[in-house]
């Protein structure tokens, strides 16, 4: 049976066509798999919006340490056109003071954090960067504010009652890609307002407001702004945040911009709680199942369990990821670099063998036991999200103790935090051989 997988209308990544047996796997999986695709792709579509958003990030306020050393060469980069990005900044031999193996400490970032310390390089940017876009560029939205101006006491939404869901019909929804509109009438007053659940990023960069689909799609966006290789993670739970690859450390890290923390996969099952079953990690020309990353109970009955709701059998889900790949590779065959292809074959290969490894640990490495910040606490608790206690032991933080790196695990050197690798073309360049 040949399955046409189509995109959300508003996409312009192009359908999946999997020659698979609807006995042996979900439609479902297969529909999630091509959303996250349709996600990250739209990511590199506006060339013009990942200049603008290039452009509003205060380089100086979150790697001061870093950018202060490369002022020139990033005023340069800052003034040049997208589409001919010229010489990337200063090498690492330039951005460095000194040889010596000791980090060099911020002293003014006011994204500054106790266990900064275990971050460096583009790592650090990637940290700093996640807390600024939480604290500085997105507003959480549990329920939009009456629009009336004459109605006083809700400008929180808090009396604002659900009337349900419907499609986008004016012309600024369906603009802004939104998948749904949420609709409210406030107890006060009687008005209605409207919440639309947009998915263009560059209405998102516009409006600035919603949950974690829209903090996550934003701040992807943002990511490759910078020239990070970004991975859009969807869970099946009800949760999307991204993961960036890590060239120091030959790993991918996951970063929540809901919360402000990176590299705490933990977070989710022994922090939060949730009861996962299924993440994938799609790139623009990739998709992989992650679940392992983010689970240490992958072989119990309950959690296989779960998962049974989206494939019959192990050996089903691996081929629908296979043969999504596959797909993925046909389509844009001659378009993906042979050396991207060979890094992201590389790249799967030491991903494959770490899941393996943590898959049967049936330990986390950190203890990790903070509940979830982002949301009001009643929408929290309705979604068993709270964790066990509400704060993280400092000390634990300022060690980085129990950490379990994928890659090299080892401290990193500030080098190259705007190098070829990281800007979108010139990573293009790169791997072009």
């Amino acid at each position: 049976v040949i399955i046409l997988l189509k995109p959300r209308s508003s996409c312009s990544y192009p359908p999946i066509h999997l020659e698979i047996s609807v006995e042996t796997t979900s439609m479902t999986l297969q529909a999630r798999i091509q959303s996250a695709l349709s996600t990250a792709k739209q990511w590199d579509d506006d060339p013009s919006l990942l200049a603008e958003i290039r452009a509003s990030i205060p380089m100086k306020e979150l790697v001061p340490e870093c950018v202060l050393r490369l002022e020139e060469d990033w005023k340069q980069f800052l003034a040049s056109d997208d589409s001919d990005v010229g010489a990337a900044p200063a090498p690492a031999a330039a951005a460095v003071a000194s040889d010596s193996d000791a980090p060099i400490k911020a002293t003014t970032s006011k994204y500054q954090k106790p266990d900064d310390c275990n971050f460096e390089g583009d790592d650090l940017l990637l940290k700093r960067l996640t807390r600024y876009f939480k604290e500085d560029v997105m507003t959480w939205v549990n329920r939009p504010p009456c629009v009336n101006p004459n109605c006083k006491g809700n400008e929180d939404g808090k009396q604002m009652e659900s009337q349900g869901t419907r499609g986008p019909v004016t012309e600024e929804e369906k603009a802004g890609r939104a998948s749904r509109v949420e609709v409210y009438k406030c107890k006060l007053c009687e008005t209605e307002a409207t919440f639309p659940r947009y998915n263009s990023p560059r209405t998102l960069f516009q409006t600035r407001r919603g949950r974690c689909g829209e903090f996550a799609n934003l701040f992807g966006t943002y990511c490759r702004a910078l020239g990070f290789d970004t991975r859009y993670i969807l869970d099946f739970t009800d949760h999307v945040w991204i993961e960036v690859w890590s060239h120091r450390t030959r790993r991918w890290i996951c970063a929540d911009s809901c919360e402000g923390v990176i590299d705490e996969p933990g977070m989710y099952e022994k922090g939060w709680g949730k009861k996962l079953n299924y993440a994938i990690g799609a790139t623009k020309d990739s998709v992989v199942d992650v679940t392992r990353r983010y689970t240490r109970k992958f072989h119990e009955d309950e959690f296989q369990a779960r998962r049974r709701e989206f494939a019959p059998d192990e050996e089903s889900s691996e081929n629908v990821f296979r043969l999504a790949n596959q797909t993925i590779r046909q389509q844009q065959f001659g378009k993906i670099p042979k050396g991207r292809l060979e890094e992201l074959d590389a790249r799967m290969k030491m991903e494959a063998a770490f899941f393996v490894k943590v898959a049967s640990s049936g330990v986390w490495d950190s203890d990790y036991k903070e509940g979830r910040i982002s949301g009001s606490l009643a929408w929290k608790a309705a979604r068993n999200e709270l964790g066990e206690v509400h704060s993280v032991n400092e000390e634990t933080i300022k060690s980085g103790a129990g950490k379990k790196n994928e890659g090299i695990g080892r401290r990193q050197k500030i080098g190259i935090v705007f190098g070829g690798e990281f800007l979108p073309l010139i990573a293009a360049r790169e791997f072009d051989h």
